[in-house]
């Protein structure tokens, strides 16, 4: 009889779990509102001993062990941990408008539902419906403090039903008062912070009893994405979230609007920017976790794994994280940099990053000049990016060349060019000081970094077609919902350092674009490889014979042109760039081992750089160039000379279209036969690799052979005029403002 009667249980505690499981998949799916006496009827059936559902006797035991960090040479360079000063807090210590800023943003209905929130459960259902996203979640602060304490973070409908069971039985046995505590004690804040008592001293620097509205409301909005609301590393979110939390304690009625209002003035300001203007909510810097040396670059790494594996697994999982930074050349950076910097202070900075072209390994990445008096890495581009100047242009090269137009294509290079379509006083792009040039080749207007020939060049080969590339090659700022104008090929879109080392590696490494990486490998506790970066392929974005040609013509801006200062002794191509009124200064460029990129500029804003160590103006061939110089003869001094590939000559591939018989099968050709319909410019190499895919035709027919014929190198190539192109440019009028005084003698 007693098994017996333990199957029946076995059977009712299945019965219950599926009938839970179709009523919630039911409100899920169609966010239906329940009537209020059927709500009743819900919440009594879900108030009775549920079989299945007990609770656990303990919480989930945390097993804690540091993640370590290694560098190229298996060196320690940094531990992620938790934080040793977590402050142990007892419920008393909670202040109750923190209290009250959880409540708002995390679930409304706390105080009034019993573990599971039906009516918000269909709330968020049917918001999510509306928005085509998942724009609000239905899980109340007792189930997720179940997942944290008792579950895992494993995505699946049986413990979201685990979930909210045990939610149910936990507010059975505990007061909302203790649930509530419990959960703001063990959640994440970012910077290694577990619990409110360790994130009020981390970010605030005091106990959490003493912390405003405004701190409340700054904690209150990181538990949902500690990462991309940090105080740290991204203030101006961070702001956004903390005003929606304060905006939502008003609605509630939890503060008047008075407390509202002087909350809200209070902006969130990282103490290390030096701005003490009041009101004003002062976040501060946060310890090191053991990286006294490196710490821009461990704090990327981390903020990567923590994205990417949880913070469970970085804090606590034991990891071992084998990097591929190089110490001696990150020392090597630092040193370029504070010789460039000397008789400077803060806010003027200068970034370097430095990969290995045919792996994608960050060696280097200086993120600014002092970790102590601001944590944003620059060389990620801190929050925004900063404008590439002319350091673009190679981009814009690069698609001409994959569409056909070669180096020695001529174009005029007037003083002053006329942006097509634009209406008003301001509607040309200028050369630096006004200078033209005649009649030059798209590789003498490189060298030169005249702007009026790119202008011109990338209306030719088209501005979406440029953007297309620049994405390819890592550019992730540039973004096909921006109305670009012409000067968009000088520079006027967002990039980081780290983003222009690694589209100038593209060319180093002969067209493979490989995502830069600062991770080699990371194994867990038990030796399990989780991530693996040692081999990758990367990605071809553009044909060898652009590449290589790229290279070719960055050379000369070395040897002899606005780049001038960067000269090491042996081969190098790169390229400088100035923003707009001097507001910042660029040299990005490469050797077949290393690409790097040099910023130079103010990090709080965008303020000209004058009278820096006996510069008046500083362009990208001045300090950066010369910054770039001293990192990479000290980077290369044991490395071995190494030639670029030789660019093959330009040449024409001349190819016919296919012709069908009247039953739409593709007529057969003479191989020799060529009707020159489209004449493209490739170099030899760029021409074989061509052929295959030019050989197939796909439209609205199946792909069908096309044939190909492929002339022999001419002797030489003449230059060719190429008449710039007169099409309308939609965003013409809005270049207005700006593009005239667009400037660059480097």
């Amino acid at each position: 009889m007693q098994g017996s009667s333990q199957n029946k249980r076995s059977n009712w505690s299945a019965i219950v779990k599926f009938g839970l499981k179709g009523l919630v998949a039911f409100v899920l799916a169609f966010g239906l509102s329940i009537p209020v006496g059927g709500g009743v009827a819900v919440a009594t059936f879900l108030g009775l001993p549920l079989p299945g559902s007990e609770l656990p006797e303990e919480p989930r035991v945390f097993i804690s062990e540091p993640s370590t960090v290694l560098d190229a040479n298996g060196n320690e360079i940094a531990l992620f941990r938790d934080f040793d000063e977590t402050v142990e807090i007892k419920p008393e210590d909670i202040p109750q408008h923190l209290k009250d800023a959880f409540v708002s943003i995390e679930d409304r209905r706390f105080w009034e539902h019993s573990g599971v929130d039906l009516e918000g459960i269909a709330r968020a259902a049917r918001e999510n419906v509306s928005a085509g996203y998942v724009k609000e979640g239905g899980s109340t602060i007792t189930q997720q403090y179940i997942k944290n304490a008792y579950l895992n973070n494993e995505r699946s409908f049986e413990r979201k039903i685990d979930e909210a069971l045990l939610a149910v039985e936990l507010e059975k046995e505990l007061s909302k008062e203790e649930i509530l505590f419990n959960y703001m004690n063990i959640s994440f804040f970012g910077s290694g912070a577990y619990g409110v008592g360790a994130a009020s001293e981390i970010y605030f620097g005091k106990h959490v009893s003493e912390i405003n509205v405004s701190e409340a409301a700054t904690l209150a909005g990181l538990v949902k994405a500690p990462t991309a609301f940090s105080p740290h590393s991204n203030p101006e979110d961070a702001d956004e979230r903390r005003r929606l939390v304060i905006n939502a304690m008003l609605e509630e009625g939890y503060i008047t609007e008075a407390e509202a209002a002087d909350a809200t003035a209070a902006e969130l300001k990282r103490f290390s920017d030096g701005d003490f203007s009041l009101p004003a909510t002062f976040v501060f810097s946060r310890p090191s976790k053991g990286s006294s040396e490196f710490p821009f670059f461990s704090d990327w790494i981390e903020q990567t794994l923590v994205e990417d594996l949880g913070p469970d697994a970085v804090y606590r999982g034991g990891l071992t994280i084998r990097t591929t930074l190089d110490p001696e050349l990150q020392e090597a950076a630092r040193q370029a940099a504070d010789e460039r910097l000397e008789n400077t202070e803060h806010p003027v900075d200068l970034s370097i990053v430095s990969i290995e072209p045919d792996t994608g390994f960050v060696r280097a990445i200086l993120g600014g000049r002092d970790y102590e008096v601001s944590q944003v890495n620059l060389g990620l581009g801190g929050s925004s990016g900063f404008q590439p100047g002319s350091t673009f242009k190679p981009l814009v090269l690069a698609t001409a060349f994959e569409q056909g137009i070669g180096p020695e294509v001529v174009y005029d290079a007037p003083g002053s060019w006329p942006v097509p379509g634009c209406i008003g006083d301001e509607c040309s792009i200028g050369n630096f000081g006004g200078n033209g040039f005649g009649e030059i080749t798209l590789r003498e207007a490189m060298h030169s970094s005249v702007n009026t020939v790119f202008a011109q060049l990338v209306v030719d080969v088209t501005i979406g077609e440029t953007v297309d590339l620049s994405q390819k090659l890592g550019l992730s700022r540039v973004s096909d919902d921006v109305a670009y104008g012409p000067s968009f090929a000088l520079g006027a879109a967002e990039a980081s350092p780290l983003e222009m080392a690694a589209a100038y590696g593209t060319f180093a490494n002969s067209g493979v674009y490989q995502e830069p990486t600062a991770i080699l490998t990371v194994t867990d506790r038990d030796e399990n490889v989780i991530v693996d970066n040692r081999l990758r392929q990367g990605t071809r974005v553009i044909s060898a014979a652009t590449a290589d040609n790229i290279t070719d013509v960055l050379a000369g801006v070395i040897d002899g042109g606005t780049g001038a200062r960067a000269n090491i002794g042996r081969p190098a191509a790169g390229k400088t760039g100035t923003a707009q009124a001097f507001r910042a200064a660029w040299f990005v460029g490469y050797t077949p081992q290393l690409a790097t990129a040099v910023w130079m500029g103010h990090s709080d804003g965008l303020r000209s750089l004058e009278n820096i160590n006996g510069v008046s103006n500083v362009t990208g061939g001045s300090h950066p160039a010369t910054a770039w110089r001293e990192f990479n003869l000290a980077a290369h001094e044991d490395l071995e000379v190494i030639e670029f590939p030789e660019p093959a000559e330009i040449i024409s591939l001349d190819f016919v279209e296919p012709e069908f018989d009247e039953d739409g099968e593709p007529i057969e050709l003479p191989t020799q036969r060529v009707t020159k319909r489209v004449v493209r410019e490739f170099t030899e190499i760029g021409a074989q690799q061509a052929k295959s895919s030019l050989a197939r035709n796909c439209g609205d027919r199946d792909c069908v052979e096309r044939e190909v014929a492929l002339p022999s190198l001419p002797a030489s190539v003449p230059p060719t005029t190429v008449q710039p192109a007169a099409g309308q440019n939609d965003a013409a009028n809005n270049q207005r403002s700006s593009i005239n005084q667009e400037r660059d003698n480097g």
